[in-house]
């Protein structure tokens, strides 16, 4: 018995759009449910093997790069330095990092810089060794691998002591080149004393060659001038030696071993040690 011709129609009608259903481009994928392809690529990598543009394998140089978006970035420190002022052969550092949205990095922490002595009681006093500060950092420019060229800058407030010091205002400008077997870094920095009608100029530079991407040997140096001092004080400084960097995941290790002649007489220089340890969290 055959089906009644409308009800033949209609079949006929279905069968055929099924079949232009079938040959037709399959509908695009809903990308809220597209789980394939390269994750994207973080503006900061924490996986980076070589510490990433947000470290430094010196605490001669402030890195380029930001710390990761909220992520904290832990830095305790020593340098030991002999001869050198009699207050200030030891100095301990400790500061902290937190990453912020578009590049940008606020730091804060203080220096052992060796304290003076109070005029009252003719003694060392501790307040007046102290060096904390402040500093906020930004990212202008760099691959988001962290490879390659990266520039940055920071402004930095810093005083001495407890006792009144208005302090100082310093201004850097980072550039970096980084690849996995190498990296070089040049740094400017531009500093006003607010006490007195002091200030200076200082250039900062490090080069490091990575035997294993982890493990990085080379060597670091700064100058400072002055562009306007008081009478009777040094009018440069220099600091200097060979660094090594080991960075195992979210950890750092570094080491300076050099000279400097910062606390001596102009044209005096002692041997220097510098040692940092940071994790990030």
């Amino acid at each position: 018995m055959k089906p009644p011709r409308s009800v033949a129609v209609v079949l006929a009608i279905a069968s055929a759009l099924c079949a232009s259903s079938a040959l037709a481009d399959p509908p695009p994928p809903d990308p809220r449910l597209d789980t394939g392809g390269p994750a994207p690529v973080e503006r900061v990598p924490t996986s980076d093997p070589t510490g990433g543009a947000y470290t430094s394998p010196t605490l001669l140089f402030i890195p380029a790069g930001a710390v990761p978006v909220w992520n904290a970035r832990v830095t305790a420190s020593t340098e030991l330095q002999s001869p050198s002022d009699v207050h200030a052969g030891f100095r301990p550092g400790l500061g902290a990092e937190v990453g912020l949205p578009a590049g940008f990095t606020l730091a804060a922490g203080t220096n052992w810089v060796g304290g003076d002595i109070n005029p009252n009681t003719g003694n060392t006093d501790f307040n007046l060794g102290l060096s904390p500060y402040l500093q906020a950092r930004f990212h202008i420019a760099g691959s988001a691998d962290g490879q390659g060229f990266q520039l940055g800058t920071s402004a930095t407030y810093k005083f001495v002591g407890f006792e009144g010091d208005p302090g100082e205002m310093e201004v850097g400008l980072s550039a970096q080149y980084r690849q996995r077997r190498f990296e070089l870094g040049l740094q400017g920095v531009v500093g006003k004393d607010f006490a007195t009608t002091d200030a200076d100029g200082e250039v900062h530079a490090y080069a490091l060659y990575r035997v294993i991407p982890q493990l990085g040997i080379g060597g670091a140096g700064q100058v400072r001038t002055a562009i306007v001092s008081q009478p009777g004080e040094t009018t440069y400084d220099v600091i200097g030696g060979g660094i090594v960097s080991l960075t195992l995941a979210q950890y750092q290790l570094g080491a300076l071993g050099g000279a400097s002649t910062i606390g001596l007489a102009q044209g005096q220089a002692g041997g220097l040690a510098q040692v940092f340890a940071s994790a990030r969290f």
